[in-house]
């Protein structure tokens, strides 16, 4: 539903904060609709001189309040933003069914080819990073052992996903693997690529991160890991099936993004007999 893209960078400096403003002028804008709770995200629409301004609490950047947002801070992020799209008289029902467009499918299946998936193989993906930070991720090491033994299976591919900067992780999956795994991080050179592989697969095992929610959305069977933060509040929404495993640790959730306990006992300690099992059921069941 993203028409277009305009990278504005940060506005942590009054030039930076000028160029977002001389983007958004640009575009000439009807109205919008600011994301983040902060007063610094309000500024550049407001100097742009944006006619409608929405967003969360009173503010003299903003033309409209959101209204009833506090009792919301606790809840499932897509009852969050919902209260958005109430502002504008739109009800948001369940969750959707994200169908790719047939080039972003087309994409993946060039992507799988050229690293050697083969045809009639069932595809597993693994989202074994988190752009948040370490302390959302499941141990590489693990990951790896986890794609050893469903490469095992004889007839599972096994890929990795995931930003550029993920590829020393993946490296180490990889390494824990025997070698096995078709390394994509890097390689979806633009989101639709990714939804497109995310589409193809027939598990997703994910930390709680981006590609886990695009998993959900585009209705694959989805394992979720989750250690510090809360399934209650960024828990994957979707019309496929899906399955949490989450042990917290009396401290959490504390949605920090570097554990500072040692080991990362409320990741480390979920074993890979465990998730093997439950992506064995899935898979049966998919």
């Amino acid at each position: 539903g993203v028409h277009r893209a305009v990278p504005a960078g940060p506005d942590r400096s009054l030039a930076a904060l000028m160029r977002s403003r001389r983007a958004l002028r640009d575009l000439d804008l009807d109205a919008a609709v600011l994301l983040p709770r902060s007063a610094r995200a309000a500024i550049a629409p407001w100097l742009a001189r944006v006619p409608v301004r929405l967003g969360w609490g009173r503010r003299r950047s903003l033309t409209h309040e959101i209204a009833g947002w506090r009792p919301l801070r606790r809840a499932h992020r897509s009852t969050w933003y919902s209260a958005m799209a109430a502002a504008f008289g739109v009800r948001v029902g369940a969750p959707w069914l994200l169908e790719p467009p047939g080039e972003a499918l087309a994409a993946a299946d060039r992507l799988l080819l050229v690293l050697g998936h083969r045809a009639g193989r069932r595809l597993v993906v693994l989202e074994p990073g988190a752009s948040y930070g370490p302390a959302k991720c499941w141990p590489a090491e693990s990951f790896g052992a986890l794609a050893a033994r469903l490469h095992a299976l004889g007839d599972v591919t096994v890929a990795t996903v995931g930003l550029r900067d993920a590829r020393a992780r993946e490296r180490v999956v990889d390494a824990h693997s025997g070698g096995q795994i078709l390394r994509t991080a890097g390689k979806t050179p633009d989101l639709m690529t990714l939804v497109g592989l995310l589409a193809r697969a027939d598990l997703v095992v994910s930390n709680d991160t981006g590609p886990m929610h695009l998993a959900a959305a585009v209705g694959t069977p989805v394992l979720a890991l989750f250690g510090g933060t809360d399934p209650a509040v960024s828990g994957p929404l979707g019309q496929g099936p899906r399955r949490l495993i989450h042990d917290p640790e009396p401290c959490g959730p504390c949605f920090l993004r570097v554990c500072p306990i040692a080991n990362h006992p409320c990741l480390s300690k979920i074993g890979v007999e465990r998730v093997h099992r439950e992506a064995l059921r899935m898979l049966a069941e998919a």
